[in-house]
């Protein structure tokens, strides 16, 4: 459930438009922001580092929808890494005290604002549990049907716009593994493999 940005809202709290390209990094982890960001174009990773430098993929911010923004709130460090990883983003940068002020002033707003972010709480705990819980399979069916979510579907065949390396980042599985599962599922008609792309 993302929060839709309203004209009204941008004319009361003066955001500011940024553009970025592949490979810039918006935020590090441990960084803390005045800004709350908005992403209107584009597509974006949130990853952490582990001690041994392995990589984990917390999700992907596609346009439409905030990032960081419990940090913000909080004013707290922000618990990873956002990366471009299209060819160009343009967000909107809107101040933190502005876009406060604005959500007390309009309930309807600040009521969506909650619940935006109350359904990326539901997801981090999801993927918690598969991390510690789930199998290979498990873990890798959770986030194709988290994609799936996303674009409106829970039905419908999609293609998965995500890489094998993408999936072993978001799962913590190495990518062997899940090259082989994905084998052993397709095998299983779970899935279907088409030029190398899967479609769930």
């Amino acid at each position: 459930m993302a929060f839709e940005i309203s004209e009204k809202l941008l004319n009361e709290t003066k955001p500011e438009y940024k553009r970025y390209h592949k490979g810039d990094v918006i935020l590090n982890e441990g960084d803390c922001s005045q800004y709350f960001h908005y992403l209107k174009e584009g597509e974006l990773s949130v990853s952490n580092f582990t001690e041994k430098g392995k990589e984990l993929l917390q999700h992907k911010v596609r346009a439409g929808n905030f990032f960081a923004e419990p940090a913000v709130l909080l004013g707290m460090p922000f618990p990873g890494n956002v990366e471009v990883i299209c060819e160009r983003v343009e967000i909107i940068r809107i101040p933190r005290e502005n876009l406060i002020r604005f959500l007390k002033e309009n309930p309807e707003d600040l009521f969506e604002f909650t619940m935006s972010i109350a359904h990326k709480s539901i997801k981090k705990s999801q993927l918690l549990k598969q991390i510690v819980l789930h199998n290979p399979e498990d873990r890798i069916l959770q986030q194709l049907q988290d994609f799936k979510r996303e674009y409106g579907t829970e039905t419908a065949k999609v293609l998965i716009d995500l890489t094998r390396k993408e999936l072993s980042h978001m799962t913590g599985l190495r990518i062997e593994t899940v090259i082989r599962t994905i084998k052993k599922m397709e095998k299983d008609d779970k899935l279907e493999i088409v030029n190398g792309k899967i479609i769930f």
